[in-house]
């Protein structure tokens, strides 16, 4: 669950720091008071694309931390697989964005990607808008709603087809391109048999080409090479040289070297370094006895490594690929020459790996077909708590053409409001406060399989006032007896329904303005109920109301969590 927000430098928000229950949250305030901005604060955090504009005027960054506690078993996995340590049982998720527009985002301390938040926070929390059902009015995601309701029974099985039908794509890609003009695969084989010729008669040799460039390099310097080796082996060699200096020092220390240890060690260093002298001197005048000026090797060279430049700009850029090309190439010379026997090879393992595809997408279908029946029966009763009394409520299973990657199925949901109306799709029939129920509706069964803890509505109540308001009200009572919800609203309804009530109020001092956010007292709660009323505060009727709708509205929540 979310245990604790904190927030720094976030728009209107100066600092807030939000200790949340485990059960219903709600948060109200006035219009423009600023309830979505700590939405958006959540949303940073979580890792979603924004920008360095939400930064507190003046301030050089903007903090949201989020603190996660009572983590289930989905959370512990992917941290484990992260490499993530939640030894406390807390998952704590920051984001620090700079005025420069750079982000920070880290958990439990350490530094990571936004889309590794992302990963670890979708098995956390979850987040409706007020918009969200607008996602509903698509089809194309009726589909993906069906296999997430499926869960884990499902997730294997479209793994395994996505593999296999990546598999089948690519053979069957492979078996449409085959040449089968004779004409044709005559000239291709024509061409693969030339450039195999071409590589092969080359024969490169691994690093040859960084030697010939050394050769190169020192046939074209051959002259300053000879004069500088010269010079220095003479300055050896010569009377009264390095190597006579030496020598004499040798037997200058050989005099007296029997006094100490350590000027027998003296000895023994420079005896090392005449040593070594000798062996340089001799392999000098062995490098400049093979040194030569020859412009026929130095042509010889050149041409070669002309060659490799050739072969390089054709083939490949490192000897690796050209090699690499080679193998290719003649695994397309014996597709090309015995084609009749690869063509049917191709098109048994093509035909194989397509029957593979359609029997997992069989089963996948059957999976869908099954919980599409048990799926729209929940909703149908969540329609029903909802005050949708005889909705129809049907899931549409239709075969698509052909094969693909998520299976053979399309989904649509079909909904009927009143008795005697046909089922018509949801886009076409629902108004945008019958979108929020019917939303309301699917999420609260997906809630009862769903693994994750926290779930945020931000006035998804728009469009429904009255006994609507108070079906729904009842039914987030509902969810948030095994889950943690935290709702933005406007209505009384529901905000009656807290187990804890935070306002949120928008104060002007010393013409600048800032948005607070704390929790109600008993007396508070009160007072904010009337005022979402639309009473007088103070007034004693108004406030009898607002007493009268919470004590009501606790009636039913202890009701509704015991069943």
């Amino acid at each position: 669950m979310l245990s604790n927000v904190h927030v720094k430098n976030f728009a209107l928000i100066d600092e807030a720091d939000i200790v949340l229950d485990n059960n219903l949250n709600i948060l109200t305030g006035e219009t423009g008071a600023g309830k979505s901005i700590l939405l958006g604060a959540v949303n940073l955090a979580l890792g979603s694309r924004t920008n360095k504009d939400v930064i507190r005027q003046n301030a050089d960054y903007c903090l949201s931390e989020l603190t996660f506690t009572h983590l289930n078993e989905a959370v512990l996995s992917v941290a484990s697989q992260m490499g993530i340590d939640c030894d406390d049982d807390e998952i704590v998720v920051s984001r620090k964005l700079l005025s420069s527009g750079k982000s920070v985002i880290r958990i439990n301390s350490e530094t990571v990607t936004a889309s590794a938040a992302r990963r670890v926070t979708s098995e956390l929390i979850d987040i409706y808008g007020q918009h969200e059902h607008i996602s509903l009015l698509d089809e194309s995601k009726h589909l993906e709603i069906i296999d997430r309701f499926l869960g884990s029974d499902v997730e294997k099985i479209k793994k395994e087809l996505r593999s296999k039908y990546d598999i089948y794509s690519g053979l069957k890609a492979e078996l449409d391109s085959l040449e089968n003009d004779p004409a044709r695969r005559a000239r291709e084989i024509d061409r693969l048999n030339s450039e195999i010729e071409e590589i092969e008669s080359a024969k490169l040799i691994p690093g040859e080409e960084e030697r010939l460039k050394e050769e190169r390099r020192v046939l074209m310097n051959s002259g300053q090479i000879r004069e500088a080796l010269s010079l220095t082996c003479t300055l050896i060699e010569e009377d009264d040289g390095c190597s006579d200096r030496i020598s004499a020092a040798i037997k200058a220390l050989g005099h007296v070297c029997e006094y100490t240890e350590e000027l027998s060690g003296f000895l023994d260093d420079i005896s090392d370094i005449d040593q070594r002298l000798t062996d340089v001197n001799r392999s000098m005048k062995s490098y400049l006895d093979g040194i030569t000026d020859s412009e026929e090797e130095l042509e010889n060279i050149s041409n070669r490594l002309d060659l490799i430049y050739r072969l390089k700009n054709k083939y490949g850029n490192t000897y690796e690929q050209i090699e690499n090309y080679l193998e290719q190439i003649k695994e397309e010379l014996v597709k090309n020459e015995d084609y009749e026997r690869y063509a049917a090879g191709l098109t048994l393992k093509t035909e194989e790996a397509e029957e593979e595809v359609e029997k997992l997408s069989k089963e996948l279908s059957g999976l869908r077909q099954k919980a599409s029946r048990s799926l729209q029966k929940d909703i149908e009763q969540a329609l029903s708590d909802l005050g949708f009394n005889q909705t129809r409520f049907e899931i549409s299973i239709t075969a698509r053409s052909g094969l693909h990657a998520d299976g053979i199925d399309n989904a649509a949901f079909m909904i009927s409001l009143n008795p005697g109306e046909e089922l018509k799709a949801l886009s076409k029939i629902a108004s945008g406060g019958e979108m929020s129920r019917i939303m309301l509706a699917i999420i609260s069964v997906f809630a009862n399989r769903e693994t994750i803890d926290t779930f945020i509505f931000d006035e998804i109540d728009s469009g429904i006032s009255g006994i609507a308001a108070s079906k729904v009200a009842d039914k987030l009572a509902g969810i948030s007896k095994d889950r943690q919800v935290i709702c933005i609203t406007h209505l009384p309804q529901i905000a009656a329904m807290a187990d804890t009530h935070f306002k949120v109020e928008k104060n002007v001092d010393e013409d600048v303005t800032l948005v607070h956010i704390h929790k109600l007292s008993e007396d508070g709660i009160n007072d904010e109920l009337s005022r979402i009323m639309g009473g007088d505060e103070s007034a004693g009727s108004i406030k009898k109301a607002a007493k009268d709708i919470k004590t009501s509205s606790d009636t039913r929540k202890k009701k509704l969590r015991k069943n």
